[in-house]
């Protein structure tokens, strides 16, 4: 089996063409012409076998992920950090991204809040309302959002 330059925290490096080297020989020639594609998928179905028997390119990623569970960040091996580290940033990119879509909807739907009577002030509630409706009128002057959406909001 060939390796990398130098194990990493004293972790085999293996290569991805290791899988290639484990692949049984091409069957003959006669054995593809008895039935149209049976030879290809033999030899298919073997490296596959050959790939997952004790020592294979599979069973050996298969061992790291089992020990991943016991062993510490430092002992994991390092394809196992890059696929959760590069799964944890697509997932903060995803909700990120549907942060601002919530965001935006809920900004367009405030926006479209339609505009309710102040009334004149009467009332207990309206000692309260009005004063804040009023406020809100001026200061909307200067902004692109109607009073009724800072109301609401």
């Amino acid at each position: 089996m060939t390796h990398n330059d130098n194990p990493v925290n004293g972790q085999d490096n293996p290569s991805f063409l290791d899988l290639l080297n484990q692949l049984p020989p091409v069957p003959p020639a006669p054995e593809l012409d008895a039935k149209p594609g049976t030879g290809r998928l033999a030899w298919l179905r073997a490296a596959w076998k050959e790939s997952w028997e004790e020592g294979g390119f599979l069973y050996q990623r298969w061992e790291e992920v089992f020990q991943a569970r016991h062993s510490s960040w430092h002992e994991v091996a390092n394809w196992i950090k890059a696929a959760a580290l590069f799964g944890g940033l697509s997932l903060i990119v995803l909700m990120l991204d549907t942060t601002g879509d919530v965001v935006s909807a809920a900004l367009k739907g405030l926006s479209a809040v339609p505009a309710t009577s102040g009334g004149d002030g009467g009332g207990p509630w309206g000692t309260v309302d009005h004063p804040v409706r009023v406020f809100l009128a001026d200061q909307a002057a200067h902004l692109s959002v109607a009073p009724a959406a800072l109301y609401a909001f």
